[in-house]
């Protein structure tokens, strides 16, 4: 097999396989003829002592190299050549005895020997052999069988929960198989999932985010459920300093929960928390320059901050005529706190220059007979005025 080094030059060495593949296919194809009598006890046993050798043959050539980046490409051709002669194997399970998978034993064990023995120049994002179907499926059970069960009625969002079962179904047939990598992601995400105190009362689906963004969950749907999450709750907020403020904090968290780089589910794209934190600080950066835009309108557009609706009602009629108007439609503002935080702020009467925001929150929801006899009588008369008019 020849590999290029780094001088351009190239090094043949030798395919440690070679020997191996030959006793298959030769063998395979005396098992399959009804003619020749086949010695299987005989045959594992030559193919034992070829593996012996393989694995010698390994530890010979990490040391007989001329640098690292060739013993790296030497056992990623060998692992690759093992998985496809797996798979080449597998094909033929179901038709050519059951001392096929003696061989595939076998070859497993090889190929875990590379990924025991030599960790440093195992390819973590090659495909997985067919014959892990096994394990992946039991694995993908496990996952799904902990999010459906251990989230069942609580406060996280079931959206992320289907989200999250979706994403590795499809890893649970030959068709798409998982690297080494992914297989690997999937069992250390499932621990920290696991690994969720349910018992809180106060769990919610930002703790399910904290713990997929430090385990670098960065798929593309995952990274669209986290913006419309930011964004649902942005959108509550009224002014444009309240949004930067609301965004700076997750800034803040997305920087917190830094992914853990060391893992992913994509491994060569960029960590789920840099993602988030670019969006966010762009967005960030957008509004205060709005903010800056809006500071320049000229003053005589601006209303006063001394300005003041002054109405000829106590503080508890008005409480109360405000507490209609919203709960018949005609003020449309869903957040009651922010509502009454404006009209303490721009509403006086009479007798209050200035209106507490406790005071009136008490008066809009503790409501005594004469007060709604007092705003009955403004809207008689609203109604009398128009009448006329």
């Amino acid at each position: 097999m020849p590999i290029a080094s780094d001088n351009g030059k190239e090094t043949t060495v030798a395919y440690e396989l070679e020997n191996i593949e030959t006793q298959i296919s030769k063998n395979i194809s005396i098992a399959a003829s009804e003619n020749i009598e086949f010695d299987v006890p005989m045959f594992l046993q030559e193919l034992d002592v070829e593996c012996f050798k393989v694995k010698r043959a390994f530890r010979h050539q990490v040391v007989s190299f001329e640098n690292d980046r060739l013993v790296k490409r030497y056992f990623h051709f060998h692992q690759e050549s093992l998985i496809d002669l797996i798979n080449t194997v597998h094909v033929e399970l179901h038709s050519s005895g059951s001392f096929l998978q003696s061989i595939l034993d076998r070859l497993a064990g090889l190929l875990q020997y590379v990924e025991e023995h030599f960790p440093e120049y195992f390819n973590q994002d090659m495909r997985m052999p067919v014959t892990y179907i096994t394990a992946v499926q039991k694995e993908v059970n496990e996952f799904n069988k902990i999010l459906s069960t251990k989230f069942d009625a609580k406060t996280i969002d079931s959206a992320l929960i289907e989200l999250l079962l979706n994403s590795f179904s499809s890893f649970s047939n030959n068709k798409n198989p998982l690297t080494f990598r992914q297989f690997y992601y999937l069992k250390i995400l499932r621990l920290n999932i696991e690994g969720i105190d349910t018992s809180v009362p106060d769990l919610s689906t930002k703790d399910l985010l904290r713990i997929l963004m430090h385990c670098n969950f960065n798929t593309e749907p995952f990274y669209e459920y986290v913006l419309k999450f930011i964004h649902n709750a942005v959108d509550g907020v009224p002014s444009v300093a309240e949004k930067i403020e609301k965004l700076s904090y997750y800034l803040k968290f997305s920087n917190q929960e830094s992914s853990n780089q060391a893992i992913a589910f994509y491994h060569q794209q960029t960590p789920i928390s840099v993602q988030v934190a670019d969006w966010l600080s762009q967005e960030v950066t957008y509004l205060r320059n709005k903010q800056q835009l809006l500071s320049t309108v000229n003053a005589e557009d601006i209303v006063p901050t001394e300005f003041k609706l002054n109405f000829d009602l106590s503080v508890s009629v008005l409480a109360y005529l405000f507490r209609a108007f919203i709960e018949t439609g005609v003020i449309q503002n869903k957040n009651t706190s922010e509502l009454i935080r404006f009209l303490t702020k721009y509403v006086k009467t009479k007798r209050s220059e200035s209106i507490s925001y406790e005071s009136f929150r008490i008066k809009y929801y503790s409501v005594e007979s004469g007060t709604k006899d007092a705003v009955k009588k403004v809207l008689q008369s609203l109604l009398s005025f128009l009448n006329k008019n």
